[in-house]
């Protein structure tokens, strides 16, 4: 951002369902030293305010568009909500578009969700318009927000510089001066408001296993005797099978370093499950004498993972805030669930993984 140049920004979003998310949209462009614009300026009932909202959308720089789950107020002649009006608008004048979806609207309850099934239809076909038009942004939490803006904003100022609104110092009136002393307050507002998300976190994390405490990693071992084998090596029907159930204790440092790197660029539960039983694999052939010395004499075949221990590992990597949901765009039909490394996760996992001096 050359000089004092700022970009104005318009936000646009369905209001109260919104709230906190437009919250974390806004500090996230005043940190950049942005100037957002969005419909708190309206005045509710005026009939100029499709108006005064395209005047606003001309003079602004750039476009930012937040859909979660519901559809919104809706215009009496077009039939079409002020969002989405907005957002066609936006489009017609060529303003550089970031667009940020809800990655989860099924999971929306209550107050954020749309119950009536006509403007249910009109949010999907209004999401489908969105990402045919242009690469997305998926968020399922107000928190990840900020994050995902600030990278966009990036983006866009180097592909698409904008003029931008410069301030002259010296003629500065008083009501500016009074806008901009507002906006820094804003922003020390928000930033303590973050600051204590922040920390309250932190202090439930500390209640969390992690690290070096121990998890109780359950894997089963099938196998049948040598002897038993036919001359092709092939256990025949009617041949005894052997099952060995392990517990072995291991820690969560020692989890995340195997795991994390196929989340370093977004990985699916399988993927995260092969991981899981590579390593599985590992602690058995290395401690099999330990972990059931009645296997010698034994062709094993496996590991296979107990069914919670994908679970266990994904709800308490989520919950110490070391991965994250993926947002990846991928096609409607995959309904797969995707996770990748937060940056305390990647921080974390170069920690355990990286060569160490002689």
């Amino acid at each position: 951002m050359p000089g004092d140049r700022r970009e104005q920004v318009f936000v646009s979003s369905t209001y109260l369902d919104l709230r906190d998310e437009r919250q974390s949209v806004i500090q996230a462009l005043l940190i950049a030293g942005c100037i957002p614009a969005g419909m708190e300026l309206f005045p509710a009932g005026n009939d100029e305010k499709w108006r005064l909202i395209q005047r606003v959308i001309r003079e602004c720089d750039y476009y930012v568009l937040v859909i979660g789950g519901k559809y919104g107020s809706v215009d009496p002649t077009t039939e079409l909500s002020y969002t989405e009006m907005e957002f066609d608008y936006a489009e017609s004048l060529g303003k550089p578009i970031m667009a940020f979806l809800h990655g989860e609207p099924g999971k929306l309850t209550g107050e954020q969700i749309e119950l009536d099934k006509e403007r249910r239809d009109k949010l999907d076909a209004f999401r489908a318009k969105v990402e045919a038009a242009r690469v997305v942004k998926y968020w399922n939490t107000p928190a990840e927000l900020p994050g995902h803006v600030a990278l966009a904003l990036m983006e866009t100022r180097e592909h698409y510089p904008a003029e931008g609104w410069v301030r002259a110092s010296q003629a500065m009136t008083p009501e500016q001066k009074t806008e901009i002393a507002e906006l820094r307050a804003r922003v020390a507002e928000l930033t303590r408001e973050t600051d204590l998300r922040t920390t309250a976190r932190a202090v439930i994390a500390d209640d969390l296993a992690q690290g070096d405490d121990e998890y109780a990693f359950k894997f089963t071992v099938t196998g049948y005797s040598i002897e038993d084998l036919d001359e092709d090596g092939d256990a025949p029907w009617n041949a005894q099978k052997y099952t060995w159930t392990i517990t072995e204790f291991t820690t969560w440092n020692a989890l995340l370093e195997r795991v994390g790197p196929a989340l370093l660029h977004e990985a699916s539960e399988p993927e995260m499950s092969k991981a899981l039983e590579d390593y599985a694999s590992l602690l058995w052939r290395t401690k099999r004498t330990v972990l059931a010395p009645e296997s010698f004499g034994k062709l094993w075949s496996g590991p296979s993972l107990a069914p919670e221990v994908v679970t266990d590992v994904v709800v308490q990597f989520y919950a110490l805030g070391v991965i994250e949901r993926g947002v990846k765009k991928r096609t409607v039909s995959d309904k797969g669930k995707y996770w990748a490394l937060t940056e305390l996760g990647q921080d974390q996992m170069m920690k355990l993984r990286a060569k160490r001096r002689a």
